[in-house]
């Protein structure tokens, strides 16, 4: 062929190409693609040119893989729940063919295609059911319109199901799995659940929910699924067609859901955020993670594959023992330190120890709950702890009994000069009622009007209360700037939450700083609670000398002035003591959890200090004394001037 022929033909093509195109645009805006989105039925006409409206509802779910027919149940009402079911009959996605033949048998003929609508063809060789609609033997256009109602349930449904899941106005927003069903009814234990016989997951939107029921063999085969208009009422609440649902939370991935049955009985069930089967996902496009957690020791099959059939009272130790592992794990700020701090094999080795005896009947959930957590308290932290009495006789072992050393054992309230020179004050407790903070405040004065220079801070028996109370004379003694940054840090948990929740409606700005971060970082993580940078708060000290006296009941708050003082080094103050302070200012802010089955309540701290992350290492709560005291007990500590305090006066000035 020459050149010029070439050219001919370029241009001969062109000008086809150009008249096809021309035609597309004059009939009704044609294109020659696939269909994607949400059709709807709208009209059907058959191949003698009737044309009928359909009398049932049907819907095209055109995706990329596939093209799913979705049929649904008429409602009365709008606010009823409808149940839908969707199939894939070919297997394939739909695709535009053109119109191949308007009375022969062409298959599946799919044209008229635009951005609103397209004609599906189909030869009725199927069967003479329903010939009003369907004659048998004949050709039939089904007409389908773009869903574009945002109202529209399918449309609602179908966005749900590709997790287009609108504004997040809830917590349950998400896709969730039923765990099974809660043996005893008992809505804030996910313990003895009995297995779900069937996958069934729930799909939260803005304000709807869509229930799937899971089929491995889907898209071959149905999908069964329900769409029910969602009200939420609270954190806790939500209403379906006029029935309540109460939502418990066990954490952000674990939730117990109660309603009436049909005979008006409360009905619990458990559910775990997680992904859609894998199947169900690859039809939709999604890819939401699968659940990875370990659920089968809260699982009637999974405790007696493991432990086989026991007695009620041993299935009710080991719900109270592994509720307190589960809660203290979970909500214990030193918890994550100590697991990557090298004592991870160590509390694997204790817990599940104190396990196997507990199960073999050898030791009672009390023993077992207290043994665990003195390992905490004894090791690590004295804030962690519980209030069984056979716990606190453990306690005994660690913490110096000074009633049994000091006849008069009662610390009170003093502010007074030792002599010219020293002045004293002995805080016992910071709590704010004795002494209270005014007291404080008059003591401050007269300590600056007395022309002492020489302070003696007298800590022994402060159990703790509030930093703002216990750092008001330390103060007076630092000199220059803090040498180093000093970090504290929130562990998230859905617990520590609602108790930073409570924090937030009666304290200052910074808490809701630390919760907004908190709702959306992950469980299980330390955020910042509050951090002091190097070289802030520079102090000018009121003192030629200072001097701290503690004992091993000077705690939490009361150990906080050992502490800040040693972050101003320039300072000239000495801790004097016998023994080590209790051993729980590196953490703070303490939640309470009551375990089932017993009177316990354990006791976590919601802060941890940065500090912490060396000083665990060690083994050894609370802050050794910088002078050891080499005298014997005093008789007395109550309001007197005792003479550890005479002691300390004459050595400070050396």
């Amino acid at each position: 062929m020459n050149k010029n022929a070439r050219l001919c033909r370029f241009a001969l093509k062109k000008t086809i190409i150009t008249a096809q195109l021309a035609l597309i645009a004059l009939t009704g805006q044609a294109q020659l693609y696939n269909p994607k989105g949400l059709y709807k039925l709208s009209e059907i006409i058959h191949q003698d040119g009737k044309h009928l409206e359909a009398q049932f509802k049907q819907y095209k779910f055109c995706l990329d893989k596939y093209s799913l027919t979705v049929g649904y149940n008429s409602v009365i009402f709008p606010s009823e729940p409808v149940n839908f079911g969707l199939s894939n009959p070919d297997g394939k996605p739909l695709q535009f063919t053109g119109e191949l033949s308007k009375t022969e048998n062409k298959g599946i003929q799919l044209f008229s295609t635009s951005d609103s609508t397209f004609t599906l063809r189909w030869f009725n060789d199927r069967s003479a059911f329903n010939e009003h609609l369907f004659p048998y033997g004949t050709n039939i256009d089904e007409i389908y319109e773009q869903v574009k109602d945002s109202d529209d349930v399918m449309l609602r449904s179908y966005n749900l199901l590709q997790m287009k899941l609108g504004v997040k106005k809830h917590r349950l927003h998400g896709v969730w799995k039923l765990r099974g069903r809660q043996q005893t009814n008992t809505a804030t234990s996910q313990y003895w659940t009995e297995r779900a016989e069937k996958e069934e997951y729930q799909i939260f939107g803005s304000r709807e929910m869509v229930t799937v029921y899971g089929n491995p063999s889907f898209p071959r085969s149905n999908l069964q699924c329900r769409f029910s208009p969602c009200t939420y009422l609270s954190e806790y609440a939500y209403d379906i067609d006029n029935h309540t649902f109460v939502v418990h939370w066990f954490d952000s991935e674990t939730i117990s859901i109660t309603t009436n049955d049909s005979e008006g009985r409360p009905s619990v069930t458990i559910w775990d955020r997680c992904g859609m089967p894998q199947n169900i996902q690859e039809v939709f496009g999604t890819d939401v993670p699968q659940m990875t957690k370990d659920i089968s020791h809260f699982m009637v099959d999974g405790f007696e594959k493991t432990y086989g059939n026991q007695p009620d009272s041993i299935r009710k130790a080991f719900e109270t023992f592994d509720f307190a592992v589960d809660a203290n794990e979970k909500n214990n700020a030193i918890f994550p330190v100590l697991m990557r701090n090298g004592f991870e094999e160590e509390y694997k080795a204790m817990k599940d120890s104190l396990l196997s005896q507990l199960m073999r009947g050898e030791m009672t959930s009390d023993e077992a709950v207290s043994r665990y957590v003195f390992w905490f308290y004894k090791n690590f932290d004295r804030h962690t702890q519980c209030s069984s009495p056979t716990f606190w006789n453990m306690t005994k072992d660690v913490i110096v009994d000074y009633k049994k050393l000091i006849p008069r054992y009662a610390p009170e309230p003093v502010g007074c000069k030792v002599d010219d020179e020293t002045y004293l004050l002995r805080l016992p407790s910071c709590m704010g009622d004795v002494p209270t903070y005014e007291w404080m405040l008059k003591k401050e004065e007269e300590f600056k009007q007395s022309g002492c220079k020489y302070l003696i801070l007298d800590l022994r028996g402060n159990g703790g209360g509030s930093d703002h109370i216990s750092l008001l004379f330390t103060w007076l003694m630092c000199e220059g700037k803090m040498e180093k940054d000093t970090k504290f840090y929130y562990m998230v948990s859905t617990e520590n939450n609602r108790r930073l929740k409570n924090y937030c409606e009666v304290l200052s700005d910074w808490h809701h700083d630390v919760m907004k971060e908190a709702l959306v970082t992950e469980e299980g993580s330390l955020i910042n609670w509050l951090t002091e940078h190097k070289g802030s708060y520079e102090r000018t000290s009121q003192v030629k000398s200072g001097a701290i006296i503690v004992d091993n009941n000077t705690a939490s708050a009361g150990e906080s002035p050992v502490r800040w003082i040693r972050e101003y080094p320039k300072s000239r103050v000495k801790v004097y003591g016998r023994e080590r302070t209790n051993g729980c200012d590196q953490t703070g802010n303490i939640n309470l959890f009551h375990l089932p089955h017993s009177n316990i309540t354990l006791v976590c701290p919601m802060t941890v200090d940065n500090i912490f992350e060396e000083l665990c290492k060690e083994k050894n709560p609370g802050h050794k004394p910088d002078v050891i005291i080499p005298l014997p007990y005093p008789e007395e500590l109550t309001d007197n001037i005792d003479p550890w305090v005479l002691w300390v006066a004459k050595k400070m000035k050396k």
